[in-house]
């Protein structure tokens, strides 16, 4: 049952206020202005049922931009100060298609600690296979680049082997803003593997600005993709660690 059919069956003897203003608030070819005090309404009646009607907002844009802009921000200015709002967020980043807003939201809403814990269990719901919108899984991962958590890294080191090297690139750097060296077998084994010079450029920086060692068993398949980096040279020392070019 859709959110409509929901609240059509809940009024079904009258007109509902909130139907009519949910409906005009995902319409695309209303006037602006009608469709900024439906806006209005739902956030000053701020229940859980409000917030659903008024979170598919973020789904699409309207013309002009501004005026998308400015309606989005007024949503979420007003969704952030209400803890109607979490299970709703929660429930529509879930099946929402642009998830930056509602993970702006979920973050201004909950701990820092509940707010990675979120994104986390988002992230175990996601695959590291083909999907046609890997926007929520990548958008998960970046946003726990500076949430230190030492939940992260284990959530996180398996889209090291994602399909989409966007997913695998900013895996890399949330694994490396963690700061935990327990990532580093897993990000020196994706740097002799993938081909992709814009994640080897990535990986071979943040290893070494981290300092960590390279395993022992991969170093002989380190060694000979080095010279193949841009940034470099890089070498590995006696102890497996590398090292970048001297910094001015």
């Amino acid at each position: 049952m859709g959110l409509f059919d929901f609240l059509r069956g809940r009024n079904a003897g009258g007109a509902d206020p909130l139907q009519k203003h949910a409906e005009r608030v995902l319409d695309k070819r209303a006037m602006s202005p009608d469709r900024f005090a439906s806006i209005e309404y739902l956030c000053n009646v701020a229940t859980d049922e409000a917030w659903r009607a008024l979170l598919p907002r973020f789904n699409f844009n309207v013309d002009p931009s501004i005026t998308d802009r400015e309606e989005k921000q007024f949503i979420l200015e007003h969704i952030s100060e209400s803890e109607t709002a979490i299970e709703p967020v929660k429930e529509f980043l879930r099946k929402a298609q642009a998830v930056n807003w509602p993970i702006k939201i979920l973050r201004a809403l909950l701990t820092p600690e509940l707010f990675a814990g979120e994104l986390i269990d988002v992230l175990s719901g996601e695959e590291t296979a083909y999907q046609k919108n890997a926007e929520r899984k990548i958008q998960a991962i970046i946003a726990l680049e500076d949430c230190p958590d030492p939940r992260v890294p284990d959530a996180v080191a398996p889209f090291l082997d994602d399909v989409s090297e966007d997913t695998r690139f900013h895996a890399v750097r949330t694994l490396l803003a963690q700061g935990d060296a327990r990532s580093a077998p897993g990000i020196f084994a994706l740097l002799v593997r993938d081909d992709s010079m814009r994640i080897r450029t990535n990986v071979a920086e943040g290893l070494a600005e981290k300092g960590w060692a390279c395993p022992e068993e991969l170093r002989e398949k380190v060694i000979p993709v080095l010279p193949r980096i841009p940034t470099g040279p890089y070498t590995l020392d006696p102890d497996g660690v590398l090292k970048g070019p001297a910094r001015r």
